[in-house]
């Protein structure tokens, strides 16, 4: 069976091999973005116990109309309980290892002393670093452009928040940045072993948001589909600006060990 050819690309003379060692700073860059994010999180849960769930159920419908986004969130905040609260706001803070995809390949094109290995790598690093810095563009600006007040917000009387954040919540920005990553990952590694587990991560954040009640699922489901576009659309952008060799060497699994760690 003949081996199957994995499009990779070299820098013209536009995109020098120095420039990698911008990207890598960008990737360290785009890391502190949700790290910060992750410092805008206030964890409630030893203000407001799981038993919460409980006074739920006493509680009136609120003022705000009833809707199936409410209906979700208010069923699953019945089904709390005190080990799974723990356990599903730990996966929802697993979003900041969002641009380990970017940061793994800039990092491992750097290491390498094989030049044709290098480039390739390298505009896998290009690749990734687009699709965190379209996600958070977009991420960002949607949400001051929306402003959809957070769930606990809207229904305060009805609606318990495991985790408050400060921003909007339309859409969910755990959900975009994970999915970002997750569809950067099948693009350039498409194995199964590869992207299963990436999208099973990003799935299990974006259910996470839902449990604490952090975002709607319009959020989470918006989210899903803005970080899955700023993907492709980051490696359309890098294929028309570092358009592909046909010597090029392919990448050699150059993210094998940071997607392991993930998850």
């Amino acid at each position: 069976m003949t081996p199957r050819a994995i499009p990779t690309v070299t820098f013209n003379s536009h995109f020098p091999i120095h420039n990698l060692r911008k990207g890598l700073w960008v990737s360290v860059f785009l890391l502190l973005i949700p790290l910060h994010l992750r410092g805008q999180a206030v964890d409630t849960l030893a203000v407001r116990p799981s038993e919460a769930a409980d006074s739920l159920r006493a509680t009136s419908l609120p003022a705000t109309p009833v809707t199936f986004d409410y209906t979700v969130l208010k069923q699953l905040q019945l089904r709390r309980t005190p080990v799974a609260d723990r356990v599903v706001v730990a996966v929802s803070n697993t979003f900041v290892l969002a641009p380990l995809p970017a940061l793994g390949h800039a990092v491992a094109a750097l290491a390498t002393s094989d030049p044709a290995r290098r480039t390739a790598v390298g505009n896998d690093a290009l690749d990734a670093t687009l699709a965190m810095a379209f996600c958070a563009a977009a991420t960002m600006g949607i949400k001051k452009a929306v402003g959809r007040p957070r769930p606990w917000v809207a229904y305060p009387s009805d609606l318990v928040c495991l985790q408050h954040v400060a921003s909007a919540s339309f859409p969910s920005g755990h959900t975009s940045f994970t999915f970002a990553a997750a569809t950067s990952v099948a693009i350039l590694h498409p194995e199964w072993y590869y992207v299963v587990p990436a999208y099973l991560w990003a799935t299990a954040v974006g259910f996470s948001r839902l449990y604490i009640g952090a975002h709607y699922p319009s959020d989470v489901l918006a989210g899903a589909l803005l970080g899955t576009a700023s993907a492709l659309l980051a490696h359309y952008v890098r294929t028309r600006v570092a358009p592909a060799q046909p010597g090029d060497a392919p990448p050699a699994g150059a993210f094998v060990l940071p997607l392991t760690f993930v998850f």
